[in-house]
C-alpha cells in the first residue's frame, strides 16, 4: 500500500472530507458515515476516484443538480467497516480535528502526533487550495499570480493551515477574515511572490491532482509572458551615486543599518548616507540640549532646516 497516497487522502479529507454517526429516518441508534463532497462542471471528479482507490472502501455518487451551483459529486462510506479502514488508514497524517470525528463516530484512537508530508499537504491543497491571477494595483495591464489555502474555524488558525505552511516553508496565514454565507471566520495561507508559488507548485508537484497543477501552471505561464515591470526612479538611473540631500556615496562612504532593538531582529539590509547620519545625530544632540536649558531647537540652529536622511 503506497503511504504517500494515503497522505495525499488524509490532507483531501482535512480539507473537504467529514466522518459522524448520522440517524436515519426511522432509527433509533446513528449508524458511522464518513463522506468527501466535491464540485465539478467538468464530469466526475478524478480527485474522488483517487481517494476510494487509495482507502479501497466506499462508493462514488452523482451528479446532484441545483439551480446556480456547480454539479455536486461525493465519495461516502456508510457501514462501520469501511469507515474504521478508512481513519485506520489515513488517520497517521490526519489532523486533531478529523481525528476526534473518526473517534465519536466509530471509536479510533490515535496516540502519535499527525505526520507531516508533502504528500499531505498536496491533498489539501487539492481540497481546499487554488491559483488564481488579479489585476496589479499599480500596473494598467499586468496580472499578478497568488495561491490559496482556505480553511474556516470558530476560533484559532486552523491547525491544517499551520501545518500546510510549515510543510511548504513559504507563504503567510492571514486572517480572520468574515465571509458572506460562512458560519465560521475564514482564514488563508496564501504566496503571491512567483517565486514562492512556483516553489510551492514543485514540492507538491508529485503528488498535486491534475486540475490543481494544470491551474497553478496557466497561472505561472501568463505572469511569466508579461514584460518584466520597471523598478525604481527612472531619472536616478540603475544606480544612484547621491543621497537625496546631494551627498555622494563614493565619498561620504555607506554603512548597512542596525537595528539598536533588544529583541534581536535586523529590520532590513538598507543603507544610509554617513554624511546625513552624521547631522542627524547633530541635530538630536542639540534638540535634546535645547530642552535642557529652554534654548531653540535644532531645527532653528540648522540652516538648511531639512531633515537629513536618505
Amino acid at each position: 500500500m503506497d503511504e504517500h497516497e494515503l497522505a495525499w487522502a488524509a490532507g483531501f479529507f482535512d480539507g473537504d472530507g467529514w466522518a459522524a454517526l448520522v440517524r436515519a429516518k426511522g432509527r433509533r441508534t446513528g449508524q458511522p458515515h464518513a463522506q468527501i463532497n466535491q464540485g465539478s462542471i467538468a464530469g466526475m471528479p478524478e480527485v474522488l476516484v483517487r481517494f476510494r482507490d487509495a482507502v479501497g472502501v466506499g462508493r462514488i455518487g452523482g451528479p446532484k443538480i441545483e439551480p446556480g451551483r456547480q454539479p455536486l459529486y461525493w465519495w461516502v462510506a456508510s457501514s462501520r467497516g469501511d469507515v474504521i479502514r478508512t481513519g485506520t488508514l489515513i488517520g497517521p497524517w490526519l489532523s486533531n480535528q478529523k481525528r476526534a470525528q473518526f473517534s465519536a463516530s466509530v471509536g479510533l484512537r490515535f496516540e502519535a502526533k499527525a505526520i507531516d508530508a508533502s504528500a499531505w499537504a498536496a491533498g489539501l491543497f487539492d481540497a481546499e487550495g487554488s491559483s488564481s491571477l488579479s489585476d496589479h494595483r499599480s500596473h494598467a495591464g499586468y496580472k499578478y499570480a497568488e495561491a490559496t489555502v482556505t480553511q474556516s474555524s470558530p476560533g484559532p488558525i486552523p491547525e491544517e493551515l499551520e501545518r500546510f505552511g510549515h510543510v511548504v516553508g513559504l507563504g503567510r496565514v492571514y486572517g480572520p477574515y468574515e465571509q458572506e454565507a460562512a458560519t465560521e471566520l475564514v482564514y488563508r495561507w496564501r504566496a503571491q511572490q512567483v517565486d514562492e508559488i512556483r516553489r510551492v507548485m514543485h514540492l507538491l508537484q508529485p503528488w498535486l491532482g491534475l486540475v490543481k497543477r494544470q491551474q497553478a501552471f496557466r497561472c505561472l505561464a501568463v505572469v511569466d509572458g508579461q514584460p518584466a515591470l520597471k523598478r525604481g526612479r527612472a531619472d536616478w538611473g540603475s544606480h544612484k551615486t547621491h543621497c537625496v540631500h546631494g551627498h555622494e556615496y563614493a565619498t561620504a562612504r555607506l554603512r548597512p543599518y542596525v537595528t539598536r532593538s533588544t529583541n534581536g531582529l535586523a529590520l532590513r539590509d538598507s543603507k544610509r548616507c554617513l554624511v546625513c547620519l552624521r547631522l542627524l545625530a547633530r541635530r538630536s544632540y542639540a534638540n535634546s540640549k535645547a530642552k535642557e536649558i529652554g534654548g531653540p531647537a535644532a531645527a532653528d540652529l540648522d540652516p538648511t532646516r531639512s531633515a537629513p536622511t536618505c
